[in-house]
């Protein structure tokens, strides 16, 4: 006997009716409105601009930032995640979580 999803007389509630109408949404930073609902859309948009890292990169160049600047932040960042790293290591929570 074969399963067939289409079968006229299946007990139970179809529940395909009830789906929106799918709207592919375009690529980038662009969002469709579906039924004139602007909150929705604005949402989705906010999502997708926070996603993409676009406001954190016009701040990051909104200013010029000198190259020996830009090392400086770079190597205190990478020595920032390598204490984090061997705090986790260790099974310590952070610097101030110390027992003397």
């Amino acid at each position: 006997m074969t399963y067939n999803r289409t079968n006229k007389f299946s007990k139970g509630k179809n529940f395909n009716d009830k789906r929106k109408p799918f709207v592919q949404q375009p690529r980038g930073n662009k969002v469709v409105v579906i039924d004139g609902n602007v909150d929705q859309a604005l949402r989705k948009f906010k999502k997708k601009v926070s996603n993409s890292g676009l406001i954190d990169d016009i701040k990051k160049n909104e200013f010029y930032e000198k190259p020996t600047n830009k090392r400086k932040v770079k190597k205190a960042m990478a020595v920032k995640r390598e204490k984090k790293r061997r705090a986790t290591e260790l099974g310590q929570r952070g610097p101030r979580n110390r027992k003397y």
